[in-house]
C-alpha cells in the first residue's frame, strides 16, 4: 500500500489541503497559502507564499511595489478580524512595529502615493496640451 501512495505523490506536482493550504512537491516539504495583494506591486493578484510568512515576502511574491507605491499606509485585510494599517516605510528605516504575518486568504492592499497621483495628472496636461499645440500648428498652415 504505501508503495502506491508514494507513486501517487510522485506523480502529483501539488495538492490542495483544507481551506485553501496547498502542499507542493513531496521534495520540498513546504505549505504555502494563498494571499492576495492588489495595487502599486509589479505584478498584482493571488500569490502563494509559505505558512507563516510576513506582509514583506507577500510584497516580493507580487514582483515588489511599483515607483508610485505609498509603503506608509499599506493596508491588510484578513479574512476574521479588523483590518490593518501598517507602516511599512518606518519598518524599512528600522523605526517600525514588526511586520504583520499574514494568515490564509489575507488581502493585502498598497495604495498609490499622492504624489504619483499629481505626477500622473501634470503628465496627462502637459500631453493635452502638446497635441492642442500640434493641431492648433497644422491648422496655420
Amino acid at each position: 500500500m504505501v508503495p502506491a501512495l508514494l507513486a501517487l505523490a510522485a506523480v502529483s506536482s501539488s495538492a490542495v489541503g483544507l481551506d485553501g493550504y496547498v502542499v507542493p512537491g513531496v521534495e520540498t516539504g513546504e505549505v504555502l497559502m494563498t494571499v492576495h495583494v492588489w495595487g502599486e506591486v509589479r505584478s498584482p493578484g493571488t500569490v502563494q507564499i509559505p505558512v507563516g510568512s510576513d506582509l514583506v515576502a507577500a510584497l516580493s511574491a507580487a514582483g515588489g511595489p511599483t515607483g508610485s507605491a505609498d509603503l506608509g499606509g499599506v493596508r491588510v485585510v484578513y479574512d476574521s478580524g479588523p483590518d490593518t494599517e501598517y507602516d511599512l516605510d518606518d519598518y524599512l528605516d528600522g523605526e517600525g512595529a514588526p511586520v504583520p504575518v499574514l494568515t490564509q486568504g489575507a488581502t493585502v492592499y498598497v495604495p498609490q502615493s499622492s504624489t504619483a497621483w499629481w505626477k500622473d495628472t501634470i503628465d496627462f496636461a502637459y500631453k493635452i496640451i502638446v497635441a492642442v499645440n500640434l493641431v492648433w500648428i497644422l491648422a496655420k498652415q
